[in-house]
C-alpha cells in the first residue's frame, strides 16, 4: 500500500490501515522492509557525533569503568503478607519470625561484608 495514494476508508481495514502508517511514520517500530524504507524516506537526516562517525571507538583502549550501587529496598510488611498468604493467612509464630529476622540480617552483613 502506497502512503501517498488516496484510500477509500470503507474499503480497507480502518485499524491496519493506522497501524501501518504509525510504523511507517516512526511513531510505532516499523516491522517490513517497506514500512522500514518509508520512514527512511520521510526521516531527516541525523548527524552522529563525530567519535561515533567510525566504529573504531569501541576498540580504542579507553578503560570505562561502571559503579554499580545495589538499591535496597525496605519491604518488612510486603514480606510479611507474602508470608502469610503463604500460610493461607494464618499468622506466623513468633519463632519463625525471629528466625527470618535473624536470617535476614545475616544475609545483610554477608552482602555488605564482601564489598
Amino acid at each position: 500500500m502506497v502512503m501517498n495514494e488516496k484510500i477509500n476508508i470503507h474499503n480497507v481495514d480502518f485499524e491496519a490501515y493506522l497501524e501501518n502508517a504509525l510504523k511507517s511514520y516512526g511513531y510505532l517500530f516499523p516491522t517490513t522492509d517497506k514500512q522500514m524504507s518509508i520512514f527512511e524516506e520521510n526521516m531527516e537526516h541525523i548527524s552522529l557525533p563525530e567519535e561515533l562517525e567510525s566504529p573504531d571507538f569501541v576498540f580504542e583502549n579507553k578503560k570505562q569503568t561502571f559503579k554499580q550501587t545495589p538499591s535496597v529496598i525496605d519491604n518488612t510488611d510486603g514480606e510479611r503478607n507474602w508470608a502469610m498468604a503463604a500460610r493461607e493467612g494464618k499468622e506466623i509464630p513468633e519463632n519463625i519470625l525471629a528466625k527470618m529476622k535473624k536470617d535476614k540480617e545475616e544475609a545483610k552483613k554477608k552482602r555488605n561484608g564482601n564489598k
